[in-house]
């Protein structure tokens, strides 16, 4: 019989098949084009890491619990940096008056550095040390101040440098020389601070207060440093909720960055918003690469495996019918996907071409066998109903487990994914045996050839024949060296770690990233706090004792945070310090280089330093070592001026005098401001800033900073289990990463034990033999095992992401032994002749098309979508050895009962 045989001699599915191809076909592609417009117009998108734990934990509920009491506070943060405070300050407030502006896009802008509050109250809020260590320098500085004040300039400054130095070298040593001794050492050093700075390559970029009132404060660091946060108006319609909140901000920074009087000022956006955004927008971007890669790779894969065209076309269909059809009912099912299943469609791919390879394999080896067309297409299809619904329901079921978890981030995902596996079942069953049907008649006799050949290329090669003497000829060897790789692999599997950092997902290099790290690491604007909650007054301000009391607890922030401690004492310090700069009236500044005199006093400068060091060296004076150290940064400055004379020396004396002095009287006028300061009452506080730390119900939030960086598991563990020891409905942000990780972590696992159950139930149902069942195991326990002996060495720590490798690992491992014991076991030839026929040819594509699908993923820039193609590409790497080589030494040896 040719191409033309009488479909109606076959019965059962094939033969429902043979007789209406053409109205299988076309109900399949109307409903995939059903799913398509559904996906289209309801599939929605979770964005929130929060959305997917189980509402109902403990820890959710407190998150909620302050969320009501106190709004919510998924801000984005804008962090403003300047070496000139003033400026950074100055930025703000624009940005602030723009942002606020906008009332559709932003619920609330919030910028410390713009309350009046602030700048009255801000040296009030200092430590009480701070402030007299701020007295204490200011007095030191007073007599060069009030040189300055008259004439702000280089000149001035080296000259009354020069002539204290040589009085003090020519006078006595008496009380008053003690004092301008200290004076004088202290001003070297704040100079010749300065001057490194500038050496630096900062190009003045070291303030007044650097030089001359204490250095790097408190106050100091949160200056240059201001922090602002924004409140979007979510559009829940958006696959990023705060996407035009976050374009637009970053609109008016690029805006107001572009003004000259805002040279030199940096910006950056981080907070959860941002985070959120960059991790979608990235993978979403990195995904459709990734999906559009998979999809070319797997058809020439199966170009090479079918050796020829019509085959590729109709198992390509077969498909992209069953991916369109998986999402219409992951619509109608759960109806959004997230972070997590968004990998939905690569993994179909990649899980869903093995069952169309096995019937398409044997279909070419039944031609090569002399079978007409129809009756090869119906063997390749009936010789593998079962084993292909076996090995689906494997992973179907490695899936389904996840039902069982407390995720429900994992739980949606395997609902649908366990619904894509039986779909891509029933179009292995329908669609490509009723593509192969239709096509049939246009099949020329050299392709039917050529294809004939493809299932049965190893058995015609020498070659090949030689490669199967020495892998199969040896079993027990090759058992043996599987047994020590195992062994070795232990040791990493002892080792293995989960990463908590969720910074680690995120691609190389984000803006977003790289400020929060930032704000971690500034303990005046830690934007990543535990969350306390108190009753009262009383009850915050003893939490506030006992927390900050704690090891890993840097500061507490609160409502009494802004109500100072030890005022009498801060204003009669800020009194003192009043009196002392009463005379520090600074006039304009000018800048009136006179380049000509400038060798001489810088000579007569050196001098003076020298014969300063000399006397100092003479008397054995502790501060010789000050004043020598601060020679030799003279010397150098010196030195590179020489070097720049030609060149660009004038400039660098300008932004030298520029960087010091350009806003010396703006700054004392500032500080001048702060010090005629007040008691600060709680009625003081703004209403704005107090309605952040007040819930609606009269609670006090507690804000509680780490000491040291907690984004990794260990030092993240300690700090919330020593909050939690205060305060057991601690909140915020670090323990939901904590409790979610650890959800994440625990569910995975947990769904690798059902899955591994429920794979041993199905292996056994399968072959009715506890040694097959046995046997079936092996490909997994040798798979795994080498998969995370490979992890250690390349570095790879199992996240967030990544982890959902290990229950497909399993699936995949057991459906391929399938196969393969499948036909040992039912058909003459020994274990290597099935690796050499289309079963073992079908399962060494099989690996290959799951490695090129989620190798995909390896062109991502997302970190975690990146994890996700390594580590599953290590493991079919691994699962590939167990399949080909493993697998038949075990059979060798078991034989066939």
């Amino acid at each position: 019989m040719g191409k033309n045989d009488d479909s109606k001699r076959f019965t059962g599915l094939f033969g429902l098949v043979a007789r209406h191809p053409r109205l299988i076909l076309a109900v399949a592609l109307v409903l995939a084009a059903l799913s398509v417009v559904l996906t289209k117009e309801r599939m929605q998108f979770l964005t929130g890491r929060n959305d997917l734990m189980p509402r109902n934990a403990p820890f959710q509920r407190d998150f909620r619990a302050i969320r009501a009491e106190f709004g919510d506070r998924q801000d984005i943060v804008i962090v403003i940096e300047s070496g000139d405070e003033a400026k950074a300050a100055a930025f703000g407030t624009r940005l602030q008056e723009r942002l606020a502006a906008n009332r559709s896009l932003f619920a609330e802008v919030f910028f410390p550095g713009g309350m009046s509050f602030f700048r009255t109250h801000g040296l009030l809020l200092m430590p009480l040390e701070d402030i007299r260590t701020l007295r204490r320098n200011l007095t030191l500085a007073t007599p060069t101040l009030k040189a300055l004040a008259v004439t702000p300039s280089v000149q001035t400054l080296f000259t009354h440098l020069t002539g204290r130095m040589d009085a003090y070298v020519a006078g006595g040593t008496g009380a008053g020389g003690k004092e301008e001794l200290a004076s004088l050492a202290f001003m070297l050093e704040k100079l010749g601070a300065g001057i490194d700075s500038f050496g630096g390559g900062k190009k003045g970029g070291f303030s007044l207060q650097e030089v001359f009132l204490g250095g790097d404060t408190a106050l100091a660091r949160a200056g240059r440093m201001q922090i602002m946060t924004v409140l979007p108006v979510r559009d829940p319609k958006s696959f990023v909720p705060a996407v035009e909140a976050i374009r637009t901000v970053r609109t008016e920074v690029a805006k107001l960055r572009a003004l000259p009087e805002f040279a030199g000022v940096t910006v950056g956006l981080t907070g959860t918003p941002v985070l959120e955004h960059e991790e979608m927008s990235t993978s979403e971007r990195d995904i459709a690469i990734a999906t559009v890669l998979s999809l070319v790779l797997t058809v020439v894969l199966l170009l090479a495996a079918f050796r020829g065209v019509l085959n590729v076309v109709a198992a390509m269909v077969s498909l992209l019918i069953a991916v369109c059809v998986s999402f219409g009912l992951a619509t109608l099912v759960v109806g959004h996907l997230n972070i997590l299943s968004m990998v939905f469609a690569i993994m179909l791919i990649g899980i869903g071409i093995e069952y169309g390879i096995q019937v398409v394999l044997r279909y070419q080896e039944e031609l090569g066998l002399g079978a007409r067309e129809l009756e090869a297409i119906g063997t390749g299809l009936n010789r593998n109903i079962w084993a292909i619904v076996m090995a689906a329901a494997t992973i179907a079921a490695a899936f389904f487990t996840f039902v069982f978890t407390d995720f429900r981030g994992i739980a949606e995902l395997g609902v649908i994914a366990a619904l894509g596996v039986c779909v891509c079942v029933v179009a292995t069953f329908t669609v490509l045996p009723a593509m192969l049907v239709i096509m049939a008649p246009w099949r020329k006799r050299k392709e039917e050839e050529r294809e004939a050949r493809a299932a049965t290329v190893l058995q015609r090669s020498p070659r090949a024949l030689a490669a199967e003497r020495f892998l199969f000829g040896h079993p027990k060897t090759v058992l043996c060296i599987t047994a020590v790789l195992c062994a070795a692999s232990l040791y990493p599997l002892i080792q293995t770690r989960f990463d908590y950092n969720l910074m680690n997902l995120q691609a190389k290099g984000l803006e977003p990233v790289e400020y929060a790290y930032k704000l971690m690491r500034s303990k005046e604007n830690a934007g990543y706090f535990a969350e306390v909650v108190a009753s009262s007054a009383v009850e915050a301000r003893e939490l506030t004792r006992r927390l900050e009391r704690l090891p890993e607890v840097d500061h507490v922030v609160s409502l009494l945070t802004f109500v100072p401690p030890d005022q009498q004492e801060k204003l009669a310090e800020l009194a003192a310090l009043r009196a002392t700069l009463a005379d520090v009236k600074p006039a304009p500044y000018e800048e009136d280089l006179r380049v000509m005199e400038l060798p001489a006093v810088f000579e007569n400068f050196r001098n003076s330093v020298v014969r300063l060091r000399d006397r100092l060296q003479a008397e054995n004076n502790p501060e010789t070592k000050r004043v020598g150290a601060f020679l030799a940064t003279l010397d150098r400055f010196f030195a590179t001026l020489e070097k720049e004379k030609d060149k660009n020396a004038l400039g660098m004396l300008r932004d030298f005098q520029g960087g010091m002095l350009a806003s010396f009287p703006e700054k004392i006028g500032q500080l001048r401001e702060s010090l005629p300061a007040t008691p600060v009452t709680g009625a003081d506080i703004p209403a704005q800033l107090r309605e952040r730390f007040v819930g609606k119900s009269g609670k006090y939030l507690l804000q509680v900073a780490p000491k040291h960086e907690i984004f990794e598991r260990e030092p993240l563990a300690r700090f919330i289990g020593q909050v939690r020891s205060v305060s057991p409905g601690a909140s915020g942000e670090p323990i939901m990463v904590y409790e979610s990780m650890t959800i994440m972590r625990d569910a995975y696992l947990r769904a690798f034990i059902y899955a591994f159950a429920a794979i041993v139930v199905i292996l056994f149902i399968t072959f009715r033999s506890v040694v097959y069942t046995f046997v079936g195991l092996v490909p997994l326990a040798v798979g795994i095992l080498l998969m995370v002996g490979g992890m250690w060495l390349a570095g790879i720590p199992f996240n967030s992401a990544n982890i959902i490798v290990m229950p497909l690992i399993l699936g995949i491992a057991v459906d391929s032994g399938i196969y393969i014991i499948n036909r040992y076991r039912r058909e003459d030839g020994d274990a290597a002749a099935v690796i050499m026929s289309s079963t073992g040819l079908g399962v060494v594509y099989n690996t290959l098309t799951i490695m090129a699908s989620f190798g995909a993923l390896m062109v991502a820039h997302h970190q975690g979508v990146f994890s996700i193609g390594a580590v599953m590409s290590l493991g079919m790497v691994a699962c590939q050895a167990a399949f080909v080589l493993v697998l038949p030494a075990v059979l060798t040896l078991v034989g066939k009962k």
